[in-house]
């Protein structure tokens, strides 16, 4: 199975829908700015999680198409307000929202993306759908929505803290990061017309897509395989003082001359490279990197099982191997 082709594929499919309904229209500038993100690519993995959610119950990946347009806006939306919060300047290679069009028309889109959510959930009210699966539909993405912003300030206050417990980590990823992905497994289900015990497994195995997909992204940021990917920097979490499961693991194992050495680089962006370097080694000599790589695989088979009540079939596959995916991927 070539699963990068087929996610290239399903993308496709989602893209053509997406970039019908962001027209531009006056003010201009603020329309750019709403569309920057949006239409600069990305995986577009949540709405296609949700499609294959409603094929694995037996339905057509068509019928989730509005609720995964609602997905990426929200998405989005997080994104353009996060890299506020962040004062990141980058993003998918392109600059910022923020950077390009000022914070205050970032902000006009970050917030306008969060409308433009509802009024796609809209296009699936009954009789599209039964009341009851809309009202839990539209129930999902407000708690969503306010779990992730939960997750968010947990981030926002761990950044300051050297004492972030792994569990505590777990909540705040669970929050900001797995959310979405719950709720893509959770909705493709129900729109499928999935039993209960369908929508919750796939669900689950949604939060746990999650999990692994931000787990997986802290090790990128560190894996000094990253310059063969063309990176100028590795480490940037440890500049921006970013907690991460192996800086979590490595605080509760480290020796004292050590971890003195380590929060003298974690959050100083005037470190050089050779000091986030060393920094990586410490998470190496204390078995942090291998912790992480372990909770990945844990996470992948947990999501896998998910899947045991699914009949056979294409879209189970690839949720299978998306698990692996996780595990596995470079980028």
């Amino acid at each position: 199975m070539d699963l990068e082709e087929i996610l290239k594929e399903r993308a496709k499919i989602f893209d053509r829908a997406l970039t019908g309904n962001l027209t531009s229209r006056d003010p201009e500038i603020f329309y750019d700015a709403l569309r920057w993100i949006p239409l600069s690519g990305g995986k577009r993995l949540r709405p296609i999680l949700a499609m294959l959610s409603c094929e694995a119950v037996g339905s057509v990946p068509e019928a989730t198409i509005p609720f995964g347009i609602a997905l990426e806006y929200l998405h989005n939306s997080t994104l353009i307000h996060d890299d506020i919060i962040d004062k990141d300047r980058w993003r998918r290679g392109l600059q910022t929202t923020h950077e390009k069009f000022g914070v205050p028309f970032a902000i006009l889109a970050g917030d306008a993306l969060i409308g433009e959510t509802y009024r796609m959930l809209s296009y699936m009210a009954p009789p599209e759908l039964k009341s009851v699966t809309y009202k839990e539909i539209i129930r999902s993405i407000a708690d969503a929505a306010k779990n992730f912003y939960e997750g968010e300030a947990l981030d926002v206050v761990f950044a300051d803290r050297s004492d972030v417990t792994i569990p505590q980590y777990m909540i705040m990823i669970e929050k900001k990061t797995a959310q979405l992905y719950y709720l893509a497994g959770k909705g493709g289900a129900l729109i499928g017309k999935g039993n209960r015990k369908q929508v919750e497994n796939l669900a689950q195995y949604g939060t746990l897509f999650g999990l692994m997909f931000q787990i997986k992204d802290d090790l990128l940021n560190i894996l000094t395989e990253q310059l063969i990917l063309g990176k100028q920097m590795i480490g940037s979490d440890i500049l921006n003082g970013k907690r991460t499961l192996m800086l979590i693991h490595a605080l509760s194992e480290v020796h004292e001359n050590d971890k003195n050495k380590m929060m003298s680089v974690v959050g100083n962006e005037n470190a050089n490279q050779q000091e986030v370097l060393e920094v990586i080694n410490l998470f190496k000599k204390y078995g942090s990197i291998d912790y992480a790589q372990k909770k990945l695989e844990e996470f992948s088979e947990k999501a896998k099982s998910c899947l045991d009540i699914m009949d056979s079939s294409e879209s189970k596959e690839i949720l299978i191997a998306l698990a692996d995916y996780s595990v596995t991927r470079l980028y």
